[in-house]
């Protein structure tokens, strides 16, 4: 009987070493040693820069410089002042006027304005740093984003742990290219990262009003808010959408209460302003505006046609279709990816580092893994390296040479937006080959989420 079975054994391994695992095995294998070397290769680069940045001029601090200068306006008091008046002059690092004077604060006030883009709020919420020097705040930031990125590693785990693809999604985020400049620039984009994952997961659970809290936190970027608030409205969730509103509502325009109704008019007209620069020269955004415009370069390299809004407005709609078909089909966890994923190509002022947010998009798909037919979750994982790969190569493209002192106008080919689009195409194919789309409007109902096991 022991013979046997010993003879049994080498047959039944042999038969379930098939031609389909040996591929899947290499595809494994190939994608951890992508991720590998990607993630030490970043990881040295985060941190030679953490330790370089603050030793630069102040005007040349990268974009936490910004965000610091803004800061110490409203902890002064200040902030009314943050955005130019109409008709004022603003400087841009590197003009002369920085090397004028040496009072930190006299430049602070001309980096900020002008180069501030976010609400107050975010001023007054990191006004506390600037008691310290700038370089114990840029690292201590530096660090506080870091624990936003463990946090969403650790929502990750909580919730998709037993999806065996876990731990390689969870490599591919640690040596995701975006995540890395989020941290380098002195962002905010992991904190919302982990909002929007939040809110996201909160509301698979059946907590509207603690995801409509998190969503609200948006509002300090605000463009980021739209889609998901879109999102909340086409599924019908009231009570989320309710309270993603007030606090939003709250967040954005009580500091304006503080600072005067006039610094709101300001801040409008520079926005406007912004986002018409945002169509002429946006060499630092891989949305469809700054793919176009990086295709033919900028005026420093010869001949220079404006890109044309009719075509940015036209790519922008088409991207609206699969998102359409995706949110159509009224599946959760794939409209979550398709709303991150379209919103970064929708808006206009959607710079390199914000394509971080690309990871509350993968964290659902693979939340969504074991759900799906076995060449859907193949097609799943081409999908998520190609977007890995892509964005590397678009910054590689974007930081050529000197990340400090980039030529903007360089024509190149950002292969992350095309990719992206691609990914959203792929989802609504997804619907459409799971027969999820029904005769819309007659038999929409908004579907009741089964709350997800803890």
């Amino acid at each position: 009987m022991a013979d046997a079975i010993a003879q049994e054994m080498p047959r039944k391994a042999a038969r379930s070493l098939t031609p389909w695992t040996v591929i899947c095995g290499l595809f494994i294998a190939t994608a951890t040693l992508i991720f590998l070397y990607s993630g030490v290769r970043f990881a040295d680069e985060t941190q030679r820069e953490l330790r370089l940045i603050p030793w630069l001029p102040y005007d040349a601090r990268l974009d936490f410089g910004y965000f610091f200068a803004g800061a110490e306006m409203a902890w002064r008091g200040e902030a009314f002042d943050l955005y130019p008046q109409k008709g004022d002059e603003t400087y841009w690092p590197g003009h002369p006027i920085f090397q004028e004077f040496d009072a930190e604060y006299l430049k602070a006030r001309f980096l900020a304005r002008g180069n501030y883009y976010n609400p107050p709020a975010l001023a007054y919420l990191q006004g506390p740093l600037t008691t310290l020097p700038f370089r114990d705040a840029f690292w201590l930031f530096s660090g506080l984003s870091a624990a936003a990125l463990g946090g969403f590693v650790v929502l990750s785990w909580r919730t998709a742990r037993q999806v065996p693809e876990w731990p390689l999604l969870i490599l591919g985020v640690l040596a995701f290219k975006p995540v890395h400049e989020a941290i380098i620039m002195g962002h905010i984009t992991l904190f919302l990262m982990l909002a929007l994952t939040c809110g996201f997961l909160l509301l698979r659970v059946q907590k509207p009003v603690l995801a409509g809290l998190m969503f609200g936190l948006l509002a300090l970027k605000p463009q980021w808010a739209v889609l998901p608030a879109l999102f909340l409205l086409i599924r019908g969730e009231w009570r989320a959408l309710a309270t993603m509103a007030a606090a939003a509502a709250t967040i954005f325009f009580v500091p304006f209460l503080v600072t005067g109704l006039d610094t709101l008019r300001n801040y409008i007209e520079f926005l406007r302003v912004a986002q018409r620069w945002d169509m002429i020269a946006p060499p630092h955004m891989f949305s469809w505006n700054g793919f176009l415009f990086k295709l033919q370069g900028g005026p420093a390299i010869g001949v220079f046609e404006p890109i044309s809004e009719r075509l940015v407005y036209t790519l922008i709609a088409l991207t609206a279709v699969p998102l359409i078909i995706v949110w159509w089909g009224r599946d959760y966890l794939l409209g979550v990816a398709a709303t991150v994923v379209a919103m970064l190509l929708i808006s206009t002022h959607s710079v390199w580092y914000d394509w971080a947010l690309l990871s509350v998009a993968a964290l659902m798909l693979v939340l969504r893994a074991p759900q799906m037919e076995r060449t859907h979750r193949v097609e799943m994982w081409i999908v998520l390296i190609a977007l890995h790969v892509a964005a590397s190569q678009s910054m590689a493209e974007l930081l050529l040479f000197d990340r400090h002192a980039p030529f903007w106008d360089r024509s190149a080919f950002y292969a992350l937006t095309p990719v992206a689009f691609g990914s959203l195409l792929w989802m609504a194919s997804v619907t459409i080959r799971e027969g999820q789309l029904r005769l819309w409007p007659l038999s929409w109902r908004p579907s009741q989420l089964r709350p997800a096991r803890s």
